[in-house]
């Protein structure tokens, strides 16, 4: 192992002095961008909750709803019959109209025969409702004379026969008008669909 030479004077060699090597710079962190926030979206309304429908108290007056009349559901308006059923008009030209019209005429001066001719034609035709004015006239046709027979029997019976049989015949007088009235307003009940017994006092011996 070699060994250098001692400096004159004692004096120490100088170290040779290495340059320090520069350090590369660490390049500066990228910023993370910086995302704004979201603004928060606004909620949503609560939908109002149906109002609770309560039963009045019985004989109490029921207030109506607000918002007023409610528009029918869809299909339209559909309206309610009347009771005993809403009959069609009977069109124009019916031959019906004018079987009914003679039927009853005839029967005002001649009662049941025209009454029962008219009803067999008619009942196997199949329209009810003519029928039913056929078989209206042929009750009421039966009635005046079942009381023009009482008030001829009740005649052969002395005083109180005679007054039961006077009372008889006024009775027969009023049912010819009765009869009469019918007859005037059968056509028009059967064209507007009114009732189909059109006399005002009647007894349904033939249904």
């Amino acid at each position: 192992m070699s060994t250098l030479p001692p400096e004159p004077n004692g004096e120490q060699p100088e170290q040779p002095v290495v340059p320090e090597q520069p350090v590369a710079p660490e390049p500066p962190a990228a910023a993370e961008p910086v995302i704004p926030a979201q603004p928060a979206a606004p909620a949503a309304p609560e939908a109002p909750a149906a109002p609770q429908y309560t039963a009045p108290p019985a004989g109490a007056y029921q207030q109506p709803p607000a918002g007023g009349y409610q528009q029918p559901a869809a299909g339209g308006y559909q309206q309610q019959p009347p009771a005993g059923g809403y009959q069609q008009p009977a069109a124009a030209g019916d031959p019906a109209v004018s079987n009914i019209t003679l039927n009853y005429w005839l029967s005002v001066f001649f009662t049941w025969i025209p009454a029962l001719i008219f009803w067999i034609i008619e009942k196997d035709k199949g329209n009810q409702r003519a029928t039913a004015f056929h078989v209206a006239n042929f009750n009421f046709s039966l009635l005046r004379v079942g009381t023009g027979i009482a008030a001829w029997i009740l005649a052969m019976i002395p005083y109180v026969g005679w007054v039961l049989a006077v009372l008889l015949w006024l009775g027969m007088v009023v049912l010819f008008v009765f009869h009469i009235m019918a007859a005037a307003k059968a056509a028009d009940n059967y064209r507007n669909g009114g009732s189909t017994d059109p006399f005002i006092f009647n007894i349904p011996l033939i249904k």
